[in-house]
């Protein structure tokens, strides 16, 4: 079995789908590691890592990006899109559109994110995929609860099987989520992946891989010490590309129909 992952920046799919993107041959496709023009002032998200440059930054996180897949055994597709803080305005994506269809049409299976947590860049990127995964024939997608924001307020206790505080809803606001971003009702079909000791080593591995950014996500080990049960599960869904996809937030008009 093959597999195309598509990533909205460069640790997204790493971080959120370790456990099954490891061992199978994979290529992680990031839409948004373009580097940004020379001279242009550090972005918002650099700068709140500790960057003073985003040209240096954004081929540090190339390599880095390139060492984590390693660990997975899984191949990086860097495409040139521009990251958020680095453009003025929505991107083009029809050539990223192109490029990953002929990446998708390789592959057994293609793992898009939900866009939990709303970032633009996140949207763009599954809806990119949505297009390019009906182009190439796909019948099912499989979406990837992005990492960490799907534990903004922890897993939920359908996901864990541990009772629900009485006064924190992860369920509730997970659901919100997936229905804000048009992903709602039957046709999703959830998946829960309990990681082995062995797994959650890899995923902490994979994390740690990605060093300038793990901070700022509270993901350094110091942190994941203090929360373990970050690393405890992966959540996907699988969705049947048999409808039309018009309903999902900010999808772009003229997407076919697969």
């Amino acid at each position: 079995m093959t597999v195309a992952a598509v990533s909205a920046h460069l640790d997204d799919a790493a971080m959120s789908a370790s456990a099954s993107l490891d061992g199978v041959p994979a290529t992680v496709i990031t839409v948004f590691a373009g580097i940004p023009p020379q001279g242009r002032p550090a972005g918002s998200w650099d700068r709140l890592t500790g960057a003073g440059n985003s040209v240096q930054r954004q081929l540090e996180r190339r390599a880095e990006d390139a060492a984590a897949l390693r660990l997975l055994g899984a191949r990086p597709a860097h495409l040139d899109e521009l990251d958020a803080q680095y453009r003025d305005g929505p991107p083009d994506l029809d050539r990223a559109v192109r490029m990953m269809t002929a990446l998708l049409s390789e592959a057994d299976e293609v793992w898009l994110p939900a866009a939990i947590g709303g970032h633009p860049d996140h949207v763009l990127a599954r809806n990119a995929g949505l297009r390019a995964a009906a182009a190439a024939g796909k019948a099912e997608v499989l979406l990837y609860a992005d990492f960490p924001y799907v534990i903004a307020y922890g897993w939920p206790s359908w996901v864990s099987g541990q009772p629900a505080d009485p006064y924190l809803d992860a369920g509730y606001w997970l659901a919100a989520e997936l229905a804000a971003a048009g992903l709602d009702g039957p046709l999703l079909v959830p998946a829960v992946i309990r990681l082995s000791a062995t797994q959650r080593a890899v995923k902490a591995a994979v994390i740690a891989a990605y060093r300038s950014q793990a901070p700022a996500l509270r993901l350094r080990p110091a942190d994941l010490a203090g929360d373990p049960g970050k690393l405890d599960y992966e959540l996907f869904w699988r969705m049947p590309l048999t409808r039309r996809l018009d309903g999902l937030v900010g999808l772009q008009d003229g997407v076919t129909q697969a």
